[in-house]
């Protein structure tokens, strides 16, 4: 057998071998690679949390969550909730930062949010739940000052002016009608045929939406960073932190969109030129 097919095997570069064939990664003492059967010129080093990490751009996506109206803005869901909307707002510049990025590196972007359907057939009662506890609360799909909430093709539902801006005809967009952006969506299929392995995420709420998306993409075995000051919440701080804590730990990494801009170009440790694993596995 192979090395590179080796778990927990020792590296020639000094790291310790974490799963096999082509996903695999390398742990070393201060860093993770996450792409070692790729040639060094093709990666950068991310200064992130728990580790920095080294990476291939090219198989980077930036997801946005749930930027919306129905969150961002006066008179949305969450204002008429009773809820801070302007704390919804302070991922704007990050997302804005993140994307200037992501346009810089030629990344895939990939909006994911809320569009349900009129009749609110895709909707069940512990989803709808969640959203109305009380008669008086108002759910998905009910009138607002703008319209319903959070409906194809309502205001609710559309992204600020600010954001449409900054689309590009080649995005991706994702529609979900349930936390989690995998949940029933083509999000993992678009994904996989483009090549995506690490998923940079961003937008609002990062204790529901984003974390429900991120836990996914984890379990699906996708790297997982997140863009912590592209990310709100109209939460208490401590579920900010909650999921901060957690990504780091359990996840997979994070950090701010100054260090995602600041990545370096990769230097490796180990003695061959090209950077790959010393096994021969960059001809894979």
């Amino acid at each position: 057998m192979s090395n590179h097919r080796e778990i927990y095997s020792q590296t020639e570069s000094g790291g310790i071998q974490l799963a096999g064939g082509v996903d695999r990664w390398q742990l070393h003492e201060d860093y993770v690679h996450l792409a070692p059967h790729r040639s060094a010129a093709e990666l950068l080093r991310f200064e992130a949390e728990l580790l920095p990490f080294v990476d291939r751009p090219a198989q980077q996506a930036l997801v946005i969550i749930d930027m919306q109206n129905d969150f961002l803005e006066p008179g949305g869901w969450t204002d008429a909730s009773g809820l801070d909307y302007r704390r919804c707002r302070e991922a704007l510049p990050g997302v804005k930062r993140a994307l200037e990025i992501a346009r810089e590196r030629d990344l895939w972007v990939v909006w994911v949010y809320w569009s349900n359907r009129p009749d609110l057939r895709n909707l069940g009662a512990p989803t709808l739940y969640s959203f109305k506890h009380r008669p008086s609360q108002k759910g998905i799909g009910e009138q607002l000052e703008h319209g319903p909430v959070l409906t194809q093709g309502s205001w609710g539902a559309s992204m600020p002016g600010e954001l449409q801006a900054l689309m590009s005809e080649d995005d991706i967009h994702i529609e979900k009608v349930r936390m989690n952006g995998f949940f029933g969506t083509h999000l993992d299929q678009v994904l996989r045929t483009q090549g995506i392995e690490t998923l940079l995420f961003a937008g609002v709420n990062i204790d529901q939406c984003v974390t429900s998306t991120m836990e996914e993409a984890y379990f699906r075995d996708y790297n997982v960073v997140l863009l912590e000051d592209a990310c709100a919440t109209s939460s208490p701080d401590y579920c900010r932190e909650a999921v901060v804590f957690n990504t780091r730990n359990c996840w997979g990494f994070s950090m701010t969109t100054e260090q995602l801009a600041a990545a370096a170009p990769w230097t490796p440790d180990a003695p061959n030129q090209n950077g790959a694993d010393q096994d021969g596995a960059a001809q894979e």
